[in-house]
């Protein structure tokens, strides 16, 4: 296999309690030229993210569902509260329905059946990859474009309309206030209060927000 050069650039995290499976990953993606680091729980990557400066996050991580201690989709929640665009490929022996829908309504980036085909691994990481590799980029837009946030809310308005959408504000609001939210919380790395202080809230009123956009309507 051809070790693509622009994987050297790419940080990829793995999480996982098997140990086995942690090796695997681990040598199929260094011979395909990615840098990788590899955790046995979820605790311990969570911490080592919110320690970590923000060039130094991974650009993809690869956890597993059933895990002791903080669990695939926890782990997940929590970091997408950090850092909303790093994408996650969930992983699990438990192919079901259920898990499959909750991975998506989570913030999964893609969803990895175990056992898994190598191939197909290395695809899922190089598309998330090149998501995170655009996420960073977008910053980089000229002032005329970063600026013109009307044209996606109207495009965004016009869509919903066209459905018959009949709700439209008060999901505009909704919309609005986890973007926000999320803004706040990757700006000062996760710290509510912080984060609250940003937005001139009280930590309670915060958290009572998360809660609220957090929950399935």
């Amino acid at each position: 296999m051809n070790l693509p050069t622009q994987n050297t650039q790419n940080s990829i995290w793995i999480i996982d309690d098997d140990q086995s499976m942690r090796w695997v990953l681990e040598k199929t993606l260094v011979n395909s030229g990615y840098r990788v680091s590899s955790f046995e729980s979820g605790s311990v990557a969570l911490a080592s993210f919110k320690r970590a400066a923000v060039d130094e996050r991974p650009n993809l991580i690869i956890t597993d569902v059933r895990m002791p201690g903080i669990n695939g989709f926890e782990l997940m929640k929590q970091i997408k509260n950090i850092s909303p665009q790093t994408p996650i490929i969930v992983m699990t022996a438990f192919t079901d329905l259920d898990t499959t829908l909750q991975t998506f309504e989570e913030g999964a980036f893609e969803y990895l059946p175990k056992p898994f085909d190598i191939d197909k691994a290395l695809e899922l990481v190089a598309r998330g990859c090149k998501q995170a590799s655009g996420s960073q980029e977008s910053p980089a837009q000229t002032p005329a474009e970063s600026g013109d946030w009307q044209r996606p809310l109207r495009q965004w308005a016009q869509q919903q309309l066209s459905r018959g959408e009949t709700d439209i504000l008060k999901n505009a609001a909704k919309t609005f206030e986890k973007t926000l939210l999320d803004c706040a919380l990757e700006a000062t790395r996760g710290r509510k209060q912080d984060a609250a202080r940003l937005l001139g809230w009280g930590r309670n009123t915060l958290t009572r927000k998360l809660k609220e956009l957090n929950q399935t309507p």
